[in-house]
């Protein structure tokens, strides 16, 4: 939503009110634009407008004397309307592709790694949230012995996820009846979305050959765990050890304490992110927009990537004080990256 201000004036005193703040953590004082910035206009009529601003919501101030501070109003306008899109550095490209585009065994791994070299790049906590598995598209199941009355349940997704659980029996299953009914398994599901699988599951599997139940039995049992898709481990951070050295934190310890602990509550976080999939933009939510207490106090950026028919979400949480072009570019190249690296 925009907030319309009456001239362009208005809209650079507010443009420097926020880079200056975001810049210093303090209130940003007339005098200190007047001298600092490059707006032509005097401490007065910059008083002036500071007052105007002040009255339309768009800046704060801890007192009449005292200079601006950005509201979650301010910071909204900025975002939509004022901000300058920054490319991202040599430096940053370079640190990101190298640190993404190692020898990883597993898109966890990926994930994880993405999430941890966004804390450092953006200086904020680096979040990465794994793909949905119901959304992905059965490739194929394999059954394996691997050791008496035990079985490895493979599924691949044509993403090239792969997800394993090790089942247990009450008798030993012959390597054939589990070849054989893989092989069943595989014709039956292979091409729809564990979504539909789930539905249409006993459906689909009802006139499986009477020898192999058993082990039909066995896998519609598994299916819960296998197809499980809010897994602690699918939500990735790093960087929180940088987010405590920022004023907001240092100084807030309840304020920390409540991100740290809205963190800790990995599947309440994912169907958070989850809701933030809005493809082929970068997504920013500051402050009093966001549905939870917690970090109603904060600014989020995300971004979506793909892996095949599945669309996964990265970003950072940071106080809404944060470098906005800075962080849009970086969330923004990131995905660009994980797309062509899962591609």
């Amino acid at each position: 939503m925009l907030y319309p201000l009456q001239t362009e004036r208005d809209k650079d005193i507010l443009r420097h009110i926020v880079d200056r703040h975001v810049h210093t953590a303090s209130p940003v004082g007339s005098h200190t634009l007047a001298k600092r910035s490059a707006l032509g206009v005097s401490a007065a009529t910059i008083r002036n407008t500071m007052v105007e601003l002040e009255e339309a919501g768009y800046i704060s101030r801890p007192h009449s004397s005292a200079g601006g501070i950005p509201t979650d109003k301010g910071y909204r306008y900025y975002v939509d309307t004022l901000l300058r899109p920054r490319p991202v550095s040599t430096s940053d490209r370079q640190h990101i592709q190298q640190d993404l585009e190692g020898g990883w065994n597993s898109v966890q791994e990926v994930l994880s790694h993405a999430s941890q070299v966004l804390g450092m790049v953006c200086r904020e906590v680096g979040v990465a949230l794994a793909p949905r598995l119901y959304d992905g598209v059965f490739q194929r199941i394999e059954l394996l012995p691997v050791a008496p009355r035990k079985v490895l349940l493979v599924l691949m997704l044509s993403s090239g996820l792969v997800r394993n659980i090790v089942a247990e029996l009450d008798t030993d299953i012959p390597a054939r009846t589990l070849t054989e009914t893989a092989r069943f398994l595989n014709e039956r599901l292979s091409g729809n979305s564990l979504r539909e699988i789930k539905r249409e599951l006993d459906e689909r599997l009802k006139d499986g050959p009477q020898s192999n139940r058993k082990v039909i039995q066995l896998f519609i049992q598994y299916t819960e765990y296998l197809f499980d898709f809010q897994q602690n481990e699918q939500v990735h951070f790093g960087g929180t050890t940088h987010i405590v050295s920022q004023p907001e934190f240092s100084t807030d310890s309840e304020r920390l304490s409540r991100l740290l602990d809205f963190l800790e509550h990995r599947q309440t976080v994912a169907r958070w992110l989850n809701e933030r999939t809005v493809e082929d933009r970068v997504m920013v939510s500051i402050g009093q927009e966001h549905s939870r207490d917690e970090i109603r106090t904060c600014s989020v950026v995300t971004a979506t990537y793909r892996i095949g028919d599945m669309t996964g979400v990265i970003g950072v949480i940071g106080p809404t004080r944060m470098p906005y072009p800075h962080m849009i570019s970086i969330v923004g190249y990131t995905a660009r990256v994980l797309n062509a690296i899962f591609a």
